[in-house]
C-alpha cells in the first residue's frame, strides 16, 4: 500500500511543480526573470523583457519574447516550458505595477511609460480654504490692492477656484487679485467667496476708509512741502501735483512718514513757481490745495483806487415856520458822495454848514416886503449922493 502511493507521488508530483512554477512575463520582476533558463546571467536579457514591456505593453503570447533582443528561438525553447503571459484580455489597456529589487529607476521608467498618452484631471476638491487677509485701512480716493487665496487639504493653491469679491458698497469683481478705490469714508464688510465644482470656501474683513489728512505747508522758491497730520503712513504713490498750468505725477514707492513733512524739489518735479498749488489724488479728486499769502504792499494796492459814484440820499425835513414871514420853509434833498464815510473814517477834516443859518438868510431874501425896503433904501441912497 505505501509502495503504491510513493508510486504515485513519484509520477504526479512533476506534474504538480511544473504547473505551479510558470512565470508570468507579463508582471514578472527582473529577479524572477533571471531565475528562468536563458534569461540568468548578468540580467541584460531579463532586463531587456522589462524594456520591451515598457515600451510596447504586454505579450500577447509566450512566443511573442522572442521579438525581445536577444531571445532568439534557441532561448525561447528552453523558456517555453516555464513561461505564460497570463489573462492578456485587459493587459494592454491596464497600468501593471512591475516592481524590482534590483533597479528602482527601471520601476520608475516602467511606471511613466505604462501610463502612456493618458491624461486624467483632477478631481474636484471637496473642500476649499479661503484667506483674504486681516481687516484693513483705506485712504479715500486711493486704490486698494486686495489678495485672495483659496487652497485644498493639505494646503496646495486651488488656481481653478473662482472668487467673487463684494465690497460692501454695491460693487464687485473677481479675481484672485483685485484693486478696489472707496469714493466715500467709512466702514464696510468685504465678503470673498471661493468656488471649484461643489466645494466653496468664503472669508471676510473690514475696509476703514478716510479722507487723506495731508495738506501742502508752504511753497518756498525750492519746491513744495507736502504734510502728513496722520500718525500713519501715507502712499502718495501716482497723486499728481499741479502749479500753474504744469503737473507731476509721484512715482511708485513715495510714501510719507507719520507727522512728517517732505520737500517735493522744484529741481525734481520741475514745477513753476506759483501762487497756488494742488495735490490730487490719483483719480484726480483734490486731497489738498494751498494759496500763497499776498503781502501787505499788495494788499495796500488791491484795496486802494479812485473814488466813483455817487448814493443819493434824501433826507426829509420838518416844516419850518418863520414867525416873522409866516412863510413855510423846507429843506432841500443833498447829496453825498461814496467815500465820504470812508474818508471821515480815515480822519479827513469836512467843513459843516449850519442848515438853520442857511435857511433863515435866505428865508429874508425872498420875502417881498423886504425887497421893497431895501429898493427903497438905494434909491434914497442914490439921491441923495447925486444931490
Amino acid at each position: 500500500m505505501r509502495t503504491a502511493g510513493l508510486l504515485a507521488l513519484a509520477i504526479f508530483f512533476p506534474a504538480f511543480v511544473w504547473a505551479t512554477a510558470l512565470v508570468n512575463i507579463n508582471t514578472a520582476d527582473k529577479a524572477t526573470l533571471m531565475s528562468l533558463t536563458g534569461l540568468g546571467g548578468t540580467g541584460v536579457k531579463a532586463q531587456a523583457v522589462i524594456d520591451y514591456r515598457a515600451q510596447h505593453g504586454s505579450f500577447a503570447s509566450i512566443e511573442d519574447i522572442q521579438k525581445v533582443t536577444g531571445i532568439g528561438p534557441s532561448t525561447y525553447a528552453g523558456l517555453k516550458d516555464f513561461i505564460t503571459v497570463g489573462d492578456t484580455s485587459a493587459s494592454d489597456t491596464t497600468d501593471t505595477p512591475i516592481a524590482s529589487t534590483t533597479d528602482s529607476s527601471t520601476q520608475e521608467q516602467t511606471s511613466s511609460s505604462s501610463s502612456g498618452s493618458r491624461t486624467t484631471s483632477p478631481p474636484s476638491p471637496s473642500a476649499l480654504t479661503l484667506d483674504a487677509g486681516n481687516n484693513q485701512d483705506a485712504v479715500m480716493e486711493v486704490p486698494l490692492h486686495l489678495f485672495a487665496r483659496a487652497t485644498v487639504k493639505g494646503g496646495a493653491v486651488d488656481p481653478s477656484a473662482q472668487i467673487v469679491w463684494g465690497f460692501g458698497d454695491a460693487s464687485s469683481a473677481e479675481g484672485s487679485a483685485v484693486e478696489k478705490t472707496y469714493r466715500y469714508a467709512g466702514s464696510y464688510l468685504v465678503v470673498v467667496t471661493a468656488t471649484d465644482g461643489q466645494a466653496t470656501g468664503r472669508d471676510e474683513f473690514i475696509v476703514t476708509v478716510r479722507p487723506a489728512q495731508v495738506r501742502i505747508l508752504e511753497i518756498p522758491d525750492t519746491g513744495i512741502v507736502v504734510t502728513n497730520d496722520t500718525n500713519e503712513r501715507l502712499d502718495l504713490s501716482s497723486w499728481a501735483l499741479f502749479a500753474d498750468k504744469s503737473s507731476f505725477r509721484v512715482p511708485n514707492g513715495t510714501v510719507l512718514l507719520p507727522k512728517a513733512n517732505v520737500l517735493f524739489s522744484s529741481t525734481i518735479t520741475k514745477l513753476p513757481t506759483a501762487p497756488e498749488v494742488t495735490l490730487a489724488y490719483p483719480g484726480g479728486g483734490i486731497a489738498a490745495r494751498y494759496t500763497a499769502p499776498v503781502s501787505p504792499v499788495e494788499a495796500v494796492v488791491q484795496l486802494s483806487g479812485p473814488v466813483t459814484g455817487f448814493n443819493e440820499v434824501q433826507t426829509v425835513e420838518p416844516t419850518i415856520i418863520n414867525p416873522k414871514t409866516n412863510i413855510q420853509v423846507h429843506a432841500e434833498a443833498v447829496s453825498a458822495p461814496v467815500a465820504t464815510t470812508e474818508l471821515a473814517a480815515a480822519g479827513a477834516a469836512l467843513t459843516y454848514e449850519s442848515p438853520a443859518s442857511t435857511s433863515r438868510f435866505s428865508g429874508i431874501f425872498k420875502s417881498p416886503w423886504a425887497l421893497s425896503f431895501l429898493g427903497v433904501v438905494v434909491l434914497a441912497g442914490s439921491a441923495f449922493i447925486f444931490l
